[in-house]
């Protein structure tokens, strides 16, 4: 009896173990590789510093369960989809789990996965952590464009409650899901003239002139002008004598004088914008990409 209870728990051990995901790929950033580094980025001490908090990974599986919490079943139809969507889209669809931030903000992590891993330029990333209840969305070159804040608010709105009630996949399927709309849809209203200006992914937005409105605006304007022009010659009768034009007790003539006395100069700084905030809060990450993005708890 001892022995039978002992196979059906060691059965069980491993049974439990094949329903959980496999464990990830990683490798060790060394000297001899740029610690993992993308070559588009100078090799510094910060970069290299913060490159080595976060794994270093093969970046064409797209989905990372480092906290183990999807079915492997689930993951491989997570990463199928995802590799699916970022190969179609020529954007980099990134979706990470892990248990501890390692010091940094949900922000910090999501930025340099994405940046010291090789998913390219173009893209956006789902960074949930377990332990601190984090969920952040960090869009990187064109997906800064795609993704504006509206867009990423609306997915996290959907998300978080997904994510309270420890349904995983459904968050992670949605989050997906969403993304291949909006990336099927293009740029929101806001974002449609903007375009990216470097390699690091800065953005800038053309201001669109509302032609629309300035035609009928200026018609209108130019009416209520000839109506205020010509209001008081109403009565105007035909002259017969140009003296009528003359009103003497009016007319007085004199000399007039114009003394310059001094002047002043005043000097207003311009305010500088190096970001467009064109719907999108952006700043940059520790390699100096910008990145677009926002997050809250769970």
């Amino acid at each position: 009896m001892k022995k039978l209870l002992f196979f059906l728990l060691i059965f069980c051990i491993f049974s439990t173990e094949n329903i959980y995901a496999k464990e990830i790929e990683t490798f060790d950033r060394r000297e001899e590789n740029r610690y993992g580094i993308p070559d588009r980025y100078e090799l510094t001490e910060n970069r290299i510093k913060r490159a080595l908090d976060i794994p270093y990974i093969n970046s064409s599986s797209k989905v990372y369960d480092f906290s183990k919490l999807l079915e492997e079943e689930e993951e491989e139809q997570l990463k199928k989809y995802a590799q699916k969507l970022s190969s179609s889209q020529n954007n980099s669809i990134v979706v990470v789990t892990i248990s501890d931030l390692n010091s940094n903000s949900p922000r910090e992590y999501a930025d340099d996965f994405f940046d010291y891993n090789e998913f390219g330029t173009d893209g956006i990333i789902l960074l949930i952590c377990l332990n601190s209840r984090d969920v952040y969305i960090s869009t990187s070159g064109y997906g800064q464009i795609i993704f504006d804040e509206k867009r990423i608010d609306s997915i996290l709105e959907n998300i978080t409650p997904k994510l309270s009630n420890q349904k995983y996949f459904e968050a992670i399927e949605y989050f997906l899901q969403e993304v291949e709309n909006n990336l099927k849809q293009g740029p929101s209203h806001s974002m449609k003239h903007c375009n990216i200006i470097n390699a690091y992914g800065d953005y800038r937005c053309k201001k669109e002139i509302p032609y629309l409105w300035i035609l009928p605006t200026c018609f209108i304007i130019s009416l209520f002008i000839t109506w205020l022009c010509t209001r008081k010659y109403q009565k105007i009768r035909l002259a017969t004598d140009a003296k009528i034009y003359l009103k003497k007790e009016e007319i007085t003539l004199g000399k007039k004088i114009d003394k310059f006395l001094h002047t002043s100069t005043s000097r207003i700084p311009l305010p500088t914008n190096t970001s467009s905030n064109h719907g999108s809060k952006t700043h940059h990450g520790s390699s100096g990409s910008s990145h677009g993005g926002s997050g809250r708890k769970f």
